[in-house]
């Protein structure tokens, strides 16, 4: 559905990160979307919607929770305003109820505003230089173009067609849960990063247990030898006598391992592959109006996700 003249205020939260690139992105659908760098509370009255970037989450929660009354706006305008708030990568983090392969360094856990009931794993993909792109899902249609036409922002993509959407992973999360109410997007069949996938196997353990895992820090993934060599911790998930799946029984020493743990909940988490360890993860998710994506739209030269994003801002409006 098309609308014309409709002119909206787009935030995008710009304490670290890859916000200015969400700006042009979203500048360039249309001359009656405005962006504002969103960095103090008051801001968030005038916007009719937000983005939390990419960047770094560890470093967004620390720079959030010194200013003041910041993270406490941004909590009250996501679970309150009605308003749609899309998180890329880190972003997407922030607005995970649970998250696992936190920073070792930051003894309360990861700082999260919360919003969509999911498990993330930071950094499954990797770190920096693992960085990579790959074909996702392309996002559903929007509700709604601030424009008469489709497509008059120059990237050759209609906002109805489905082709695929270069997904750009940079030390990329992965949703390892989603509960029913939450729509799945999009999901890529990936192998975790060593380092993720220890942390992947103390989580399985965890839930195993009984444990209702909120945050859990990393885990260190090397193997310590008697004789004082190094090697990297066995993590491939191999066949057992009796054919099932059976994690390695290697056991590795914790850096500051931490789980918050409330009430049983029961979660399932993905098969992983014989011996790979590659699993079916979630990389797009919608709830509400709350949307989050693993990677990296705003380096990818098609908008059709910033074109849904803007969808889900008329949505709202009109519906207000």
């Amino acid at each position: 559905m098309s609308t014309n003249n409709n002119t909206i205020t787009i935030g995008v939260l710009a304490l670290q990160g890859a916000f200015e690139e969400h700006q042009q992105c979203l500048e360039a659908i249309s001359p009656n979307i405005r962006t504002v760098q969103i960095r103090t509370p008051d801001q968030l009255e005038s916007i009719d919607g937000i983005v939390f970037p990419g960047g770094e989450s560890t470093s967004m929660g620390l720079i959030g929770d010194v200013t003041t009354g910041l993270w406490d706006g941004l909590r009250n305008f996501v679970h309150n305003s009605g308003k749609p708030t899309w998180g890329t990568c880190a972003g997407m983090i922030l607005l995970a109820e649970r998250c696992i392969g936190t920073s070792a360094v930051i003894t309360k856990g990861q700082s999260l505003i919360g919003g969509v009931d999911i498990l993330v794993c930071r950094n499954y993909f990797g770190s920096q230089i693992s960085s990579f792109e790959m074909s996702t899902p392309a996002p559903p249609v929007p509700f709604a173009t601030v424009d008469a036409t489709d497509d008059d922002d120059g990237d050759g993509k209609k906002d109805n067609d489905d082709s695929s959407f270069p997904g750009v992973f940079i030390r990329a999360p992965a949703i390892l849960t989603a509960p029913p109410d939450v729509q799945v997007l999009g999901t890529v069949v990936a192998a975790p990063c060593r380092a993720a996938a220890v942390v992947l196997r103390e989580l399985e353990r965890k839930l195993e247990a009984g444990e209702n895992v909120i945050q859990l820090g990393v885990v260190d993934a090397l193997e310590r030898k008697a004789d004082g060599a190094i090697g990297y911790t066995n993590v491939c998930l191999q066949k057992n006598n009796n054919g099932q799946e059976d994690a390695s029984t290697l056991e590795e020493e914790k850096k500051d391992a931490t789980s918050v743990i409330q009430e049983r909940i029961n979660v399932t988490l993905p098969g992983a592959s014989d011996e790979t360890n590659a699993r079916e993860v979630i990389c797009a998710v919608r709830k509400g109006m709350i949307l989050c994506t693993a990677f990296h739209p705003e380096i990818a030269d098609d908008l059709r996700w910033h074109k849904y994003f803007v969808g889900m801002v008329l949505e709202a409006k009109q519906s207000s």
